[in-house]
């Protein structure tokens, strides 16, 4: 058995899916339901963190965003998130914590159809307890795209996380025996089960009988990388790169200021020296980790255990998403023009963009873009400090 690991250190990398068209006649969206199955490792450092592991997006035009679908595990427990009125809402939740550390069958059902089926959750076969949210939302339009181990936002992407096997379909029955492997008349489904050494991010789909093969997008081919087993590459290693250390805790710690006033960037810690790569003659960097700085203090704190070299430590600005016609956004979506012009934007209040690229402004002021309202912010380029030594913590 194989699968992709999202290494720890993991903070771009995401398999992205193609965009797939219902005229095209390979696409999901013949119902309105959610199919998700998945054999998924935690790693039980992600106890206390938010891990987003499918997203969906989809919409009436070729740039799908307008509805979406997000499964997260948050704090061990597996969540699922849907769209209505332009806003994400929880559809539903398990009591129950996932067991980490261990690989493990997960089946997720979303049915926006709502009524007493609108999510189900089970683990190893087992149904969970649900609390949920009902109520019709969309999940399925034209146009379709899903996302494995990301949810498209500046810091959503899976750490500690290898996934073996999966099925994603638009349609299931209940309870659920065994993943669906031939769809219905209408449905599609798509398998991965990522055992071809030689092409190992294939998908295999079906839709009305006919079979087909696309590919997943790796967004990050040094922290999300294959192996050749149901267990994470061996302690020691980042995605091939061998972290050296004397099995120490490690940190940084510090804080990011602009124009004197404390702000929340993301910041990362990257080794000053080019490390071994595991089984080859290469070396390379290595992000160690990353972390958001706090906003009312720019404080951070990051874990580079067990690694004692120097690093250099970088913190950035969010570059924000592409400015796409028509798309949804909430309170936090930072967008920008396609031809950059040194300013973000931030949404303050959420709505539906227009049809047609807006006339970007250069100031602090709020404006509209369709229903929803932007802070135009100058962004501010990567600032990196360094070499720094990490301290090492003594153990309590």
């Amino acid at each position: 058995m194989a699968g992709i690991w999202f290494a720890k250190e993991n903070t771009l990398g995401r398999l992205e899916g193609p965009v797939t068209d219902k005229n095209a006649g390979i696409y999901f969206g013949s119902n309105r339901r959610l199919y998700f199955y998945a054999l998924i490792y935690i790693d039980s450092s992600n106890a206390d963190k938010n891990i987003p592991l499918l997203t969906t997006l989809s919409d009436s035009n070729n740039s799908p965003s307008r509805y979406k679908t997000r499964i997260y595990c948050e704090n061990g427990q597996i969540k699922v998130y849907g769209t209505r009125d332009s806003t994400l809402v929880l559809r539903g939740y398990c009591d129950n914590v996932i067991p980490m550390d261990e690989l493990v069958e997960i089946v997720v059902q979303g049915d926006s159809g709502g009524g007493s089926n609108a999510v189900n959750i089970y683990y190893n076969g087992v149904a969970q307890s649900v609390s949920s949210k009902f109520g019709r939302y969309s999940i399925f339009d034209r146009y379709t795209q899903v996302i494995l181990g990301g949810d498209t936002t500046a810091t959503g992407n899976a750490k500690g996380v290898l996934i073996s096997k999966l099925v994603i379909t638009d349609d299931w029955d209940s309870p659920p025996v065994a993943p669906p492997l031939i769809p219905n008349s209408t449905g599609v489904v798509w398998t991965s089960d990522f055992e071809d050494v030689n092409a190992p991010l294939k998908i295999k789909g079906q839709s009305n009988s006919q079979e087909y093969e696309l590919v997943w997008t790796n967004t990050d081919a040094t922290n999300v990388v294959w192996t050749d087993t149901n267990a994470p590459p061996s302690s020691g290693s980042a995605g091939g790169i061998i972290i050296p250390g004397n099995g120490n805790t490690t940190r940084i710690q510090g804080s990011v200021m602009e124009d004197d006033l404390p702000v929340a960037r993301q910041v990362f810690a990257i080794t000053q020296a080019q490390l071994a790569v595991d089984g080859s003659q290469e070396t390379k960097h290595a992000v160690l980790n990353s972390v958001l700085s706090d906003s009312i203090s720019g404080s951070y704190s990051l874990d580079t255990s067990p690694y004692e070299g120097a690093v250099i430590v970088v913190a950035m600005d969010d570059y924000g998403e592409v400015w796409l016609a028509n798309s949804t956004y909430d309170v936090g979506n930072v967008i920008r023009p396609a031809s950059f012009q040194g300013y973000v934007y931030i949404c303050t209040v959420a709505g539906t963009g227009d049809g047609t690229e807006p006339t970007w402004w250069f100031d602090d002021s709020v404006q509209a873009i369709g229903t929803a309202q932007f802070k135009a912010k100058p962004y501010t380029r990567p600032l990196a400090h360094g070499p720094v030594i990490p301290e090492i913590v003594p153990e309590s």
